[in-house]
């Protein structure tokens, strides 16, 4: 067996790209696992400098890299592609090459996938974030109802007077909601693994029935089938539904509906002040004396955990909107045609 023939099959067992580049950029040897990821034939390989294979978003950084390698000697850099088996995030190795005189001849390297990688790594950091979260909600919206919980039970030892007993209650209960909230937080703020096809207009009308709905309207039109978890997406709507019935009042209409990158949701009421939009879906924001706080910040929690962004705007008729994203790139939407 011929030394050539050693090294090919060599770097053809490896998971991994190899690739050699000459002193142009240009590229001179590759493993198989670049045919099959690129479904490119040798001919079409030979010459191709790195920044064809990636994304335009990625090939300045590419370029960079490559310029460095020559200066250097060494670098890595991440960079995405779209390949055979769907977009891949590599980390690239670079080396110099040279020759006995130390001329440049090029450089050589391996491309990796980590895209798994960077996924956990993104979602270690969002688990982290919340729990950082959690903490500030346990340590600061429960300090001021259980402070009031104290004083109005102090002051019944002091004189007697029940109604502090009332008050009390009413303190325990806020304790109470938030901790429920907090609870879903943490449930439902995990990424979502085991996704169905849902009907959303069905799954709005079945969180309809669980609201104290009074004398509103809801006109569920949307004919959206998302990828996702039913039980977390009726308690979407079911805060979503209640936010404008306590803000809207008890005759709002609210509208489900299509858009061309997701779903919305909203009323005819008098909207979210313009000044408010920046922090509605803070933990703990709430316009109302009696509110936890926590219902929209919830919805942007459950959406997130689909891998969706919400944003607030204002309705055709001024009222509140809630416009859902689902993120380019994922092929959770399917819009039907009513």
């Amino acid at each position: 067996m011929t030394e050539d023939v050693l090294l090919r099959q060599s770097v053809n067992v490896l998971d991994d790209v190899f690739y050699v580049y000459d002193e142009r950029g240009e590229l001179v040897f590759w493993n198989d696992r670049l045919e099959e990821l690129f479904d490119l034939t040798a001919d079409q390989l030979a010459g191709m400098t790195p920044m064809e294979f990636f994304l335009e978003a990625d090939r300045p950084a590419v370029e960079r890299a490559v310029e460095a390698i020559f200066e250097t000697g060494e670098i890595v850099v991440e960079a995405r592609a779209n390949t055979t088996e769907g977009t891949i995030l590599f980390e690239l190795s670079g080396h110099r090459l040279t020759d006995d005189e130390g001329s440049i001849v090029g450089f050589c390297g391996v491309g990796r996938d980590v895209t798994e990688r960077r996924e956990q790594s993104v979602k270690l950091t969002a688990q982290n974030d919340r729990l950082s979260e959690f903490a500030t909600i346990l340590t600061h919206d429960l300090r001021n109802p259980l402070a009031v919980a104290y004083g109005d039970l102090e002051q019944y030892r002091s004189d007697g007077d029940e109604e502090r007993l009332d008050l009390l209650g009413d303190s325990l209960d806020r304790i109470g909601r938030i901790i429920d909230d907090v609870f879903v937080i943490a449930r439902d703020g995990r990424s979502v693994t085991d996704a169905e096809a849902v009907d959303l207009a069905a799954v709005a009308r079945d969180a309809w029935d669980m609201v104290d709905t009074a004398a509103a309207t809801l006109d569920a039109r949307a004919t959206v089938v998302v990828d996702g978890d039913a039980s977390r997406l009726q308690r979407l709507f079911e805060n979503l539904f209640r936010n404008s019935v306590e803000h809207a009042g008890p005759s709002v209409t609210i509208t489900v509906t299509e858009t061309e990158t997701g779903f919305a949701v909203e009323d005819d009421g008098p909207g979210i002040d313009a000044t408010d939009r920046g922090a509605i879906f803070d933990p703990g924001f709430s316009s109302s004396t009696d509110g936890t706080g926590f219902g929209l910040y919830i919805v942007e929690t459950i959406a997130e955990a689909h891998g969706w962004s919400v944003a607030i705007t204002e309705s055709a008729t001024g009222g509140a909107r809630f416009e859902f994203t689902i993120l380019p790139g994922d092929d959770d939407l399917d819009l039907v045609s009513g």
